[in-house]
């Protein structure tokens, strides 16, 4: 039984992050930019959607504005490098630092608990099931939204926008002469990678139940 439990909360870990590892394939892989504002904007999907859900909205919309947030986040970013023209590491890191701020402001401390609210991951319908059993169930729903993540930005990316966003990290000259501008591309590709990584923030709350401001460590 203690085997089946850890596999599952591998694999639910495992699935979270692999939404961060889309998040970061945008800026890392595709836009070969090193973007260290997935640290503060981590915890800043995670506090959005604790504070959105002990407000009493539905977990879909807070999940959705998480997601909103961390674009945000990663707008700022684009901002400081492309308009301040500030070193890209050195830009991640000024959001990063900020958000420290911005989280706590935000959650009003160092956490934010809501195991009495229905999510994705703590519902009626999991809690009428053995533990095991929901946890396997829980790790079942997260897949289905890394696959659904994964999906959508497959076709993104072959959207011309999408098109655009992989020829500023390969070729920006390219885009340049088609008459469109890499900066704009830039802060796309970033606010969208942001965005993932705070979608993964909110899931990773609602695993525990609970918004802790020391989770985006690392």
């Amino acid at each position: 039984m203690f085997f089946l439990n850890q596999t599952s909360t591998i694999l639910q870990m495992g699935f979270i992050y692999a939404i961060v590892g889309l998040g970061v394939y945008i800026t890392y892989k595709i836009l070969d930019f090193p973007d260290l504002s997935v640290d503060g904007t981590f915890p800043l999907g995670g506090v959005v959607f604790a504070v959105l859900l002990t407000a009493g909205c539905p977990w879909p919309v807070a999940m959705l504005a998480a997601f909103v947030a961390g674009a945000l986040a990663g707008l700022v970013t684009g901002v400081l490098h492309v308009k301040l023209k500030i070193n890209g590491l050195l830009s991640g890191i000024i959001t990063m630092t900020a958000l420290l701020s911005v989280n706590y402001l935000i959650a009003g401390g160092p956490m934010v608990s809501f195991s009495q609210e229905s999510t994705l991951l703590n519902n009626a319908f999991l809690n009428g099931l053995a533990r095991t059993a929901a946890n396997f169930v829980q790790a079942f729903f997260i897949l289905l939204f890394v696959i659904l993540c994964k999906i959508l930005l497959d076709w993104f990316l072959k959207t011309k926008s999408g098109f655009m966003l992989r020829a500023t990290g390969d070729n920006p000259q390219l885009v340049t002469q088609m008459g469109k501008n890499t900066d704009n591309y830039k802060m796309l590709g970033l606010s969208l990678a942001n965005g993932l990584v705070a979608l993964a923030g909110s899931l990773y709350c609602q695993y525990g139940s609970v918004y802790n401001s020391s989770m985006g460590t690392g």
